[in-house]
């Protein structure tokens, strides 16, 4: 698959990929997409594994066929898989300055404008605000802004953080079934459909930005740390994802935040650009 990472396009391996087109690019395995592995109690299971002893064996492969340093994280040693998985970071690095906006998880990112009919598309698949949210006023305060879509590849550091400090309201659940958010299944409405969580960030700089985590196939655990309503600070953990695959999406206002002109330009063309926790990718608007 090809990305922009802010120097040159590359080539990066997509982790599952074989059995990812198997699932969603034939008849059979859509049916088993649709009817058997989108439900919870599937991922419940695979997590239950992920989280055993006998997944201990995988880390080492895991961690070499990616190449996947883990010498800045808490420990170096995992006791399953989702321990691996989930494992966290001694600190994350702010590579912005005052009214920058950092990237807040490490993955591949899109920034896709919402036109006046509150729709963005993600790899030509059309989807309104107001579908995602699940509430057509709230999907109003975004109308003109952009979507940002941060999508963790299952190699990724599944750790995400606050965009910048201020307060945050109760977190709203939408439940919803389980399906990869691999651009390969767009055509299913995965992001729509799939079990998701957010809140209204009140921030210091970029006015109201909502943020949302949405969950995948084969991960049905959205672990945030706060859901009651609170303060924050930029770059605070916000939460952590299970095993596999997972995105987090920022709503941003209209007329709040210019959005770095590589990402937008790669973005138009549908291309990630690969980014890192904490670096720069935008700035607030006078």
């Amino acid at each position: 698959m090809q990305v922009w990472n802010r120097k040159e396009l590359i080539e990066v391996p997509e982790v599952g990929l074989g059995a990812i087109r198997f699932t969603y690019n034939t008849a059979f395995g859509r049916i088993l997409a649709k009817g058997i592995l989108c439900r919870k109690f599937v991922s419940n299971l695979y997590g239950a594994w992920q989280k055993s002893r006998l997944s201990r064996g995988k880390v080492e492969k895991f961690r070499k066929q990616y190449n996947i340093d883990v010498s800045d994280c808490t420990k170096q040693h995992f006791d399953n898989f989702n321990d691996f998985f989930t494992r966290q970071r001694k600190r994350y690095e702010d590579q912005t300055g005052e009214g920058e906006l950092p990237a807040i998880a490490d993955s591949k990112l899109l920034a896709m404008p919402i036109d006046q009919n509150s729709c963005f598309e993600i790899k030509g698949v059309p989807y309104t605000v107001e579908e995602l949210l699940e509430n057509s006023d709230l999907a109003k305060k975004f109308l003109g802004g952009c979507c940002l879509i941060f999508r963790l590849a299952p190699d990724d550091y599944h750790r995400y953080v606050y965009p910048d400090g201020g307060s945050q309201e109760q977190s709203v659940l939408i439940k919803g079934v389980l399906h990869t958010v691999n651009p390969i299944a767009a055509d299913m409405k995965v992001y729509r459909r799939n079990t998701r969580c957010y809140q209204l960030l009140h921030t210091a700089h970029f006015g109201d930005v909502l943020q949302m985590e949405v969950g995948a196939l084969l991960v049905g655990k959205i672990c945030n740390h706060l859901d009651a309503p609170g303060k924050m600070e930029k770059l605070q953990e916000k939460g952590y994802f299970a095993y596999g695959g997972s995105t987090v999406i920022l709503l941003l206002q209209k007329d709040r935040v210019q959005m770095d002109a590589d990402i937008l330009e790669h973005s138009a063309q549908g291309i990630e650009t690969k980014i890192h926790l904490g670096e720069k990718i935008g700035i607030a608007l006078p």
